[in-house]
This record gives structure tokens, C-alpha cells and sequence, in this order.
């Protein structure tokens, strides 16, 4: 497995940013994205880059995977509107997290879309936030493309970095990546599959 997971970091193609824009998407979208690894699957994506044209490629399918995450807390948020925060979904998240995204509407509008995507906790709500507040779907597009980019950017950036100037460490980086999301990927399978055995438990002990 390790010879596998090492060959994976170091061959750069389809395989490589199918699973990058898959994680970028599980981490942006609500409900999912305390349970990926996504900054660490696209740090090791960034690391498996060699050309310029790979780091395009990398950019760009990870911004619109973290956008199309996004999406799903719009378009949630603007179905069932401010009662979300009171939801066991937004509870799980941190009505911390809900609260401090509203701020940051209030404040700075459309803009806190785009900057709450660096803000860990609070990026994977405000989305939801915006739609529970009825901005505009052409709003909503603008900041979650212009703070996908700039995530994107930072981690693809970082790890594409780290494998030109530190070539031997980023190549561990990158086998060490996909370990990470390797086990983190299953240990979220794990916890699903638990509390979904234990509420049926109580489900039938209540019957």
C-alpha cells in the first residue's frame, strides 16, 4: 500500500485531480467538511505537480470543486432559511460558527463569502448563511469563485512550492498526504456508520 500511495503522489494526472476536486468538495460543503481532509489532499495534489500546465490544471479543477461545495450549503440555507441555525446539522457545526458567518455578512456582504474561505469552521456555514439570507445567486457565484480561487491558490500554491524547492520532502509530503486522507476518508466512514447504528438502537428501543 505505501508503494502504491507513493507512486500515486508522484504520477500527476486524471486519478489525481478527480480525488483533489472531490475533497475540495466534500471540505466546502455543509455537513462534510469537518469530516475531510480536503487542504490536505490538495496540499498533496499541488505536491504532485512537475509542470506548469499540472499546477493549472490543479487550480482550477480544486476552485471549482470547492465551489461546487458551496452550492450545496446555498442551496440548502436558501430552502430552509434562518430556521437552518436552529438545526441539529448547524448544532453538529457550531452554532458559533453559524453566528460568527452572520457577522460577517452583515458586515462586509457578499465579500465575507470569499474571505470566510480561509476561516476553518466558519467557511463551511457561510454559504448556508448566504442563502438563508437571500443573497442573490449571482452574488453568491462571484464570492464563492473569487474565495475558492484563493483557497485553491494557497494550497495547491504551497504544495507545488514546497516540491520545487524541497524536492525530496515534498515528495514525502505527498505520500504522507494521501496516508492522511486515506485513514481520515475511512475514519469518517466509521463514525457515520456508528451513529447511524446507534440511532437506530434508540430508534428501536423506543418502539
Amino acid at each position: 500500500m505505501d508503494a502504491f500511495l507513493a507512486g500515486l503522489a508522484d504520477q500527476f494526472g486524471p486519478l489525481l485531480l478527480l480525488l483533489g476536486g472531490v475533497f475540495a468538495f466534500a471540505e466546502s460543503a455543509l455537513g462534510l467538511g469537518l469530516a475531510f481532509p480536503g487542504e490536505t489532499a490538495v496540499l498533496a495534489l499541488g505536491a504532485a505537480t512537475t509542470t506548469g500546465a499540472d499546477v493549472a490544471w490543479a487550480l482550477g479543477v480544486v476552485a471549482v470543486g470547492a465551489s461546487l461545495g458551496d452550492h450545496v450549503g446555498y442551496l440548502i440555507g436558501r430552502k430552509l432559511g434562518p430556521a437552518l441555525r436552529e438545526s441539529a446539522l448547524v448544532r453538529r457545526i457550531g452554532v458559533r460558527h453559524w453566528d460568527a458567518g452572520s457577522r460577517m455578512m452583515g458586515t462586509y456582504g457578499t465579500w465575507a463569502i470569499a474571505g470566510s474561505r480561509l476561516l476553518p469552521g466558519v467557511r463551511t456555514v457561510v454559504p448556508a448563511v448566504a442563502g438563508a439570507a437571500g443573497v442573490t445567486y449571482r452574488s453568491f457565484v462571484l464570492g464563492s469563485l473569487l474565495g475558492a480561487a484563493s483557497w485553491s491558490g494557497l494550497w495547491v500554491g504551497a504544495g507545488a512550492t514546497a516540491r520545487t524547492a524541497l524536492p525530496e520532502m515534498a515528495r514525502t509530503l505527498g505520500t504522507a498526504g494521501w496516508i492522511a486522507v486515506g485513514v481520515l476518508a475511512l475514519a469518517a466512514v466509521v463514525a457515520v456508520l456508528v451513529v447511524r447504528h446507534r440511532r437506530n438502537s434508540r430508534e428501536k428501543a423506543l418502539r
